[in-house]
C-alpha cells in the first residue's frame, strides 16, 4: 500500500477516486483545517461555518432540500422563462455591433432569478452582483490571505444588506424564500443569513458560468445545437460534464482514509479534480468530445455527496432555458474573430470574464423544443 505524507497535497483525478472522496464520510472542506491554511483562516466569521461544519451543513440541507427539488422548482420554470425572455429583449435593443454575453446575458439571468426568489430590491441585487465573486474565494483550492480577506469583507457587506431584510420578513412575512426559511421550525436569523450566503455562492456564480460556458461550447460546435433543442435536459448534463465551471475542490481527511491503493492519514489535504474525473476514459467513451446525444451517465460537474451544489436543480433549469431561448431568438449568433473570449485566471472555477459575440438577425418565435433545428 502507498502512504501519503500529511504535509503534501494529493491530487485525485480518476472518477472512482474523486467520487469516493466526495461521497465519503470523514472529509471536511473547512479551509481552517488545511495544513497550509494562512493565519487569516482563523478569522472566518460564523456565517461561513455552515459551508463547512458537517452538522450545520446537514441542517442547511434539511431546511433547503424540500424547496430545491425538481418537483418544487418546476412550477417556477415559467418565471425563469419570463426572466430569460426579458433579458433577451434587452439584448435585442443593444445598438453595439458586438455584445458581451457574460455581462449582458449570463450573469443577469441567475441574478434576476435569485432576486425574485428572495424578493429583494435593486440595492440587494447590486450587492449580490458586486460581492458574490469575492464570497466564493473562500472555497478556492488555493485561497491565500488576500483571498480570505476579500471573502470576509464581502460577507460583511452582504450581511449589512441582508440582515435588515431578514428582520423585516420576520415582522412582515411574504411568499418569498426568506420568509419560507424563517417559518421553518426553530431557525434563527443567523442561520437564515448563512443560508442566504450559501444560496448566493450556489445560485449565482455557478449558473452564470455554466450558461456562458455552454454558449461558448455551442458556438464552437454549432452542429450540436439541434440536439440541444431535441433534448435540453440531456444536453445540459453533457455540458456540465465537459464544460462545467467547478474544476477543483479541496478536502481534508478527518479520519484515516483509504482511496484505491492509497492510505491517507488524518489531517491530509487532497484536491479532487472534477474536470479530469469527468473526462476519465475508464468511465466515458471518447471523453473529451462533447456529444449532446451521449447517453447520460452520472458526473461530478456539480460535485457529489453531502456538499453537492445546493443550486444544482435550479441551475440546470436556468441553463436549459437560457441556451434554448438564446439560440432560438438569435439563430445566427456567432463569435467575433477579432475579440476572443476572456477567461478568469482562477484554476478552481472555469468561468468567462467576457464573451463577445455578434447576435445576427432576431427571430421572434417560441423555442421549438424537441424539434430538429
Amino acid at each position: 500500500m502507498k502512504d501519503v505524507p500529511i504535509d503534501e497535497v494529493l491530487v485525485l483525478t480518476s472518477y472512482a477516486d474523486v467520487s469516493s472522496v466526495l461521497r465519503g464520510v470523514g472529509w471536511s472542506n473547512d479551509p481552517r483545517l488545511h495544513y497550509d491554511a494562512p493565519p487569516e483562516a482563523a478569522k472566518i466569521p460564523p456565517i461561513f461555518l455552515m459551508f463547512f461544519d458537517e452538522v450545520d451543513h446537514h441542517r442547511v440541507r434539511e431546511i433547503l432540500n424540500p424547496t430545491f427539488t425538481r418537483s418544487a422548482l418546476e412550477p417556477i420554470r415559467p418565471l425563469i422563462s419570463t426572466i430569460v425572455d426579458a433579458v433577451l429583449d434587452g439584448l435585442a435593443e443593444e445598438t453595439s455591433d458586438i455584445v458581451d454575453l457574460v455581462h449582458n446575458y449570463s450573469e443577469l439571468i441567475p441574478l434576476a432569478v435569485l432576486s425574485e426568489l428572495l424578493d429583494v430590491g435593486p440595492e440587494a441585487a447590486e450587492a449580490i452582483r458586486i460581492h458574490t465573486a469575492d464570497v466564493v474565494k473562500i472555497l478556492q483550492v488555493g485561497s491565500n490571505a488576500a483571498d480570505l480577506a476579500d471573502s470576509i469583507d464581502a460577507a460583511f457587506e452582504l450581511t449589512a444588506v441582508f440582515t435588515p431584510l431578514i428582520v423585516d420578513r420576520q415582522k412582515r412575512p411574504g411568499n418569498d424564500l426568506i420568509s419560507g426559511l424563517l417559518a421553518y421550525g426553530g431557525v434563527t436569523v443567523d442561520e437564515v443569513l448563512a443560508i442566504c450566503m450559501i444560496l448566493l455562492a450556489a445560485g449565482y456564480e455557478t449558473p452564470a458560468d455554466t450558461i456562458s460556458n455552454g454558449v461558448l461550447a455551442l458556438l464552437r460546435q454549432p452542429d450540436q445545437r439541434k440536439y440541444l433543442f431535441a433534448d435540453p435536459a440531456r444536453a445540459v448534463e453533457e455540458l456540465l460534464r465537459v464544460a462545467g465551471s467547478i474544476r477543483l475542490l479541496k478536502r481534508t481527511a478527518l479520519i484515516d482514509q483509504k482511496i484505491g491503493d492509497l492510505d491517507i492519514p488524518t489531517g491530509t489535504t487532497v484536491v479532487v479534480d472534477l474536470h479530469r474525473a469527468n473526462t476519465d476514459p475508464r468511465r466515458y467513451a471518447d471523453p473529451e468530445r462533447m456529444d449532446l446525444t451521449r447517453q447520460p451517465r452520472a458526473h461530478v460537474g456539480l460535485g457529489k455527496g453531502a456538499h453537492m451544489c445546493l443550486g444544482a436543480t435550479l441551475g440546470r433549469i436556468q441553463t436549459g432555458e437560457a441556451l434554448t431561448r438564446l439560440f432560438t431568438r438569435f439563430p445566427d449568433i456567432r463569435l467575433v474573430d477579432s475579440h476572443r473570449p476572456q477567461w478568469r485566471t482562477m484554476k478552481e472555477l472555469q468561468g468567462l470574464l467576457a464573451l463577445p459575440v455578434k447576435l445576427g438577425p432576431e427571430f421572434r418565435g417560441a423555442p421549438e423544443l424537441g424539434a430538429d433545428r
